[in-house]
């Protein structure tokens, strides 16, 4: 059964969501463990040379040509260590940051598939934490932690069996610390995931907080605030400082309580063992040997230690990743495609935003023939913005109640309505590149003729040539270097640059005066006449020559009618009308006054 739009389903392992990654690039990282064994193969043999070597000096049968043997024999290992080691570093961690950029690419991809709901329920700093802290975790976890585990294991095993086969007394009490090692693994594993997850946590409150007041750096000034502001992020700082503190306190103490175990094996070995030589129970060179193999299980019991650490890490950041992968998009892509200019038909529209319990949309209906223009008019927060992006279905209207062409939405493709659409939001937003490239976003294979005839349409094209770069200006972060107005018109440019069948212009000439709105409509209304049209905005003046206008109130359309019929209807329209003209005329005559007190 499948999953309900926005449930979570049930999540695997985390550790086991590790070795499927690592599963996925399973001939490189397989070709590089079996490098590392010859690596390791290599080490094994070393100590048995030293034996050898000093076993003979002891006895007096060393020669020159025996000590010269020796000496390029372990000249000769150490290059084939170090060729393969290479081999097996270039594979395995090669293989970790391919998985590092599969991870991001699909996190990413993931992303562009979710709602406007998920976003305006989750903060940007988690989703950016998720992008860099976690995903590097994860990168440990299935490069450096996968090689390390499997190097420890191999050479542990390896030198324990060399040594049984050497000394099996002197082994059992050597091995006696090891135990220990088990232990402290099981007790202090869970306790770093915990407080590796709370670090997480404190980073990702840390990143928003960053993000917001950068964010709102020119807010921020505008009210002297920069204080609190600096007060509120060090709280966050501080936070994330003594959650890291926390985590350092248990991996502080880890880390030498493994190494001390470890050392106190190399104790055993130099009381019992070195009694063994004294005795003649082992040879001197064995003693090194034997000194060699444990001083090799040494390092696993550290790499045990920061294996832990790191695969604590990886699991508790995939198992973060892991939610973001498991939550289904709240709405599901139909089946049906549609290529033609739709008409829009709404019947009995009402809707409630999840997870609030008020209507912000009751009981709408109309239709737009195809080739229409419909003006929207209404108060603030009168639903007129939510209703739009119903019809696009960034959010999801009920069954039954949006129909493009006929055609319920529920059946169609995203891809498919969301290419019929043209749409400039009531908040815009312009991308960090030039103002050509901000033009042509979305519309693949658009010519530079192309972009200066739709600058030429919305009004700009004079002064986007007054620019020291023209068209190549870079408009900064979100446009901040061009006016509203300026990045009004842009985006309007950028919506007809796609040539949709359906332009929404939400509230998109508010920042410009009305003279320059009437030239731009007026150019607009040549270029748009094939497309069906949604203008809203608080100015009648935007929406005056529709067709058919729509005056919303609380949720609900309270009025309808062509501009003159409302006029006559003696209605909230027709007194917003009125108190727009009696503005207008009064802005004219303070402009007047102005200009004759110029002349005086």
């Amino acid at each position: 059964m499948k999953a309900a739009p926005g449930e979570r389903t049930a999540g695997k392992s985390s550790l086991r969501l590790l070795l499927l990654r690592i599963l996925k690039h399973k001939k490189a990282v397989g070709l590089g463990l079996v490098t590392l064994v010859i690596v390791d193969a290599m080490q094994l043999i070393v100590p048995q040379v030293f034996q050898r070597t000093i076993d003979s000096l002891a006895s007096g049968m060393a020669t020159r040509s025996l000590l010269l043997q020796m000496g390029l024999a372990i000249l000769g290992l150490y290059l084939i260590m170090g060729f393969f080691r290479f081999f097996w570093r270039y594979l395995v961690i090669g293989s970790s940051f391919r998985i590092d950029r599969n991870l991001r690419q699909e996190l990413y991809d993931h992303l562009q598939t979710l709602s406007p709901q998920y976003y305006d329920q989750t903060k940007v700093g988690d989703i950016m934490a998720h992008a860099t802290n976690d995903i590097n975790a994860v990168r440990m976890a299935v490069g450096m932690a996968t090689i390390a585990a499997f190097d420890a294991i191999f050479l542990s095993l390896s030198s324990v069996l060399i040594m049984v086969i050497m000394n099996w007394k002197l082994t059992l009490i050597t091995m006696i610390p090891l135990p220990l090692i088990a232990f402290m693994m099981l007790k202090f594993g869970k306790l770093i995931h915990r407080r590796f997850e709370a670090v997480q946590k404190a980073f990702s409150t840390l990143t928003e907080k960053a993000q917001e007041s950068l964010s709102g750096v020119r807010v921020i000034k505008a009210y002297g605030d920069e204080e609190s502001e600096d007060r509120y992020f060090s709280m966050r700082a501080e936070e994330c400082v003594t959650q890291n503190v926390r985590l350092a306190r248990i991996w502080g103490m880890f880390q030498p309580m493994i190494g001390a175990l470890a050392m106190a094996s190399m104790a055993i070995l130099l009381g019992v063992g070195g009694a063994m030589v004294v005795k003649g129970i082992i040879s001197l060179g064995e003693f090194v040997a034997f000194s060699s193999y444990l001083m090799m299980l040494i390092w696993p019991m550290i790499a045990i230690g920061w294996v832990v650490n790191l695969l604590q890490r990886g699991a508790a950041s995939m198992d973060r990743i892991q939610r973001i992968f498991t939550t289904v998009p709240d709405i599901i892509d139909g089946e049906n495609e549609f290529q033609s200019r739709p008409a829009i038909d709404v019947k009995n529209l009402s809707f409630t935003y999840p997870g609030t319990e008020v209507e912000v949309l009751k009981d709408l209906t109309f239709s737009l023939p195809e080739g229409g223009t419909l003006g929207v008019v209404g108060r603030t927060g009168s639903g007129k913005t939510t209703l739009v992006e119903l019809l696009m279905r960034l959010y999801d209207p009920p069954e039954g109640t949006v129909f493009l062409g006929g055609e319920d939405v529920h059946r169609m493709k995203l891809s498919s309505i969301r290419g019929m659409f043209g749409y400039v939001p009531q908040e815009t937003f312009l991308f960090a590149m030039s103002i050509a490239d901000n033009i042509s976003f979305g519309s693949a294979g658009i010519t530079r003729e192309e972009v200066e005839r739709l600058a030429s349409i919305v009004d700009i094209d004079r002064e986007i040539m007054s620019f020291p770069d023209g068209y190549d200006t870079m408009v900064g972060e979100r446009g901040v270097t061009l006016s509203g107005g300026q990045k009004q018109r842009v985006a309007i440019a950028r919506a007809l640059a796609v040539k949709p069948s359906i332009l929404v212009l939400d509230d998109s000439l508010s920042s410009v005066d009305t003279e320059t709105e009437a030239a731009i409509l007026d150019r607009l209304r040549q270029d748009i006449r094939d497309l069906t049209s949604i203008l809203i905005a608080h100015r009648i003046s935007t929406i005056q020559n529709a067709d058919h206008i729509i005056v919303m109130d609380d949720g609900r359309i309270v009025e309808h009618g062509s501009h003159t019929e409302l006029i006559e209807h003696e209605g909230f329209y027709a007194e917003l009308y009125r108190m727009q003209q009696l503005e207008e005329e009064a802005r004219k005559e303070d402009t007047s006054d102005a200009e004759g007190g110029d002349d005086r």
